[in-house]
């Protein structure tokens, strides 16, 4: 059997290209803000602000195929 590899975006400009990596970042964004996940506030004087990023994965089914492409907005936990 063969297996199907996609490789994942190395860049945020390579995947606004691709609509399907579009469709999971704004899946996720739906669903963080469905689920009021966090709350944007002004940030105090003097305060950093914690970094964001974009992660994506190649969800494989079983058989090798591509189940689902995923993308997961996280925050920089060491920031």
């Amino acid at each position: 059997m063969r297996e199907l590899v996609e490789t994942k975006p190395s860049s945020f400009e390579e995947v606004v290209q691709n609509p399907v990596w579009v469709d999971a970042m704004v899946e996720d964004y739906d669903s963080v803000v469905i689920n009021s996940v966090w709350e944007v506030v002004p940030r105090p004087k003097n305060k950093s602000v914690v970094g964001l990023r974009w992660i994506y994965k190649v969800k494989q089914a079983v058989d090798g195929s591509i189940e689902k492409h995923k993308a997961i907005f996280v925050a920089k936990g060491l920031s």
